[in-house]
């Protein structure tokens, strides 16, 4: 890790280092696509009010940060849906790239054994997630193939209606349509391949149908608790309730529109209600690190992560605690809907 954050704890510290930390959120596809982004260079901070747009996370900030696995979000425009099994198939092929370019650092992992095995070695584990059904064009036949590429979740929709189902916000928002008999297929289907449903981004009554019809652990890889701040990205108490009795875990957002003001505070006071509602158990991060946002000062840097372990430990958490959310949870998830 890097050298000690102001107002970090020497407890902080050691809780932090002693952590297998999942993120099960992040856009540095997306950052390396748009403007060649190195993954093992260390950049400079991002300037910017609020880090906007990107600039996050890198190789060296990452281990300073004492990341240990990373989902790696793979974005498909919605406009242009033909051509969308290519470009999944695109960026999980560059994953795989990253992963031969620094082999000494990252390592693609399908299973929670895998994760563990990474961990051990010093390396960052990787795997992907889709975000949005729209990039399968309506189609199941590619869904082996990509998991054989590394693709561990897919998420129902991104910010646009597809052929499975309509998003909580975004082009053709809906929170009282369900899913598409499409989507009831693909819902199946990715629970026959051992691929884990994401409903982040997806409408409440969906959500709720999702979670009655899956028969393994679900995710909600990236959003926030309404009850702490009314986001249009966040979710209620259901929704809360209704993915932990699947034995899933929500990843808690760091974004500034969907948490509130506050910073690394308030992404613990995020994690925190999800643990009095529907227990430690259930609680996961997705920063959603590149994710072209506005970031809290406090934790707008993967090496800024210890910050929001010290407001956790403040709130009275334990260090098992920490640990379960950090990582445990996703990977227990992992083991039961991905196997290993």
């Amino acid at each position: 890790m890097s050298a000690a954050l102001p107002g970090l704890s020497r407890e902080a510290r050691e809780v932090h280092e002693a952590a297998l930390i999942v993120d099960l959120h992040c856009d540095l596809l997306l950052t390396r696509a748009f403007f060649g982004w190195d993954f093992r260079k260390r950049h400079r901070h991002n300037p910017l009010p609020g880090a906007a747009l990107f600039g996050h996370c890198d190789l060296p900030r990452l281990r300073e940060g004492n990341v240990g696995a990373i989902a790696f979000g793979v974005v498909t425009n919605p406009l242009r849906r033909a051509s969308g099994p290519k470009a999944v198939e695109s960026d999980l092929d560059a994953l795989a790239a990253e992963v031969a370019r620094s082999p000494d650092q990252l390592a693609l992992c399908g299973s929670a054994q895998a994760i563990r095995a990474a961990r051990a070695s010093g390396k960052i584990a990787c795997f992907a997630g889709l975000e949005g059904a729209h990039g399968l064009t309506g189609r199941l036949d590619d869904l082996p193939r990509f998991r054989e590429k590394g693709l561990r979740y897919v998420g129902l929709v991104h910010f646009t209606a597809n052929e499975a189902a309509r998003p909580m916000v975004g082009w053709g928002a809906s929170n009282v349509a369900g899913l598409t008999d499409f989507g009831r297929n693909l819902v199946d289907e990715l629970v026959r391949l051992g691929i884990l449903v994401d409903c982040a981004h997806l409408g409440k009554a969906a959500v709720l149908e999702t979670c009655a019809r899956a028969k393994r652990p679900l995710l909600v890889s990236h959003t926030a608790c309404t009850a702490v701040h009314g986001s249009p990205r966040g979710v209620d108490d259901d929704v809360l309730r209704a993915v932990a009795a699947t034995d899933g875990v929500v990843g808690v957002i760091f974004v500034t529109p969907f948490i509130g003001r506050g910073g690394a505070e308030t992404a613990a006071r995020h994690l925190d209600h999800i643990k009095r509602t529907v227990g430690i158990r259930h609680c996961a991060l997705g920063t959603d690190w590149e994710g072209f946002a506005l970031y809290p000062s406090d934790l707008d840097s993967a090496e800024k992560l210890p910050n929001l372990t010290e407001a956790l430990l403040r709130l009275g958490w334990s260090a098992e605690d920490v640990h379960a959310a950090y990582g445990g949870n996703v990977l227990r998830v992992i083991e039961g809907g991905c196997g290993g």
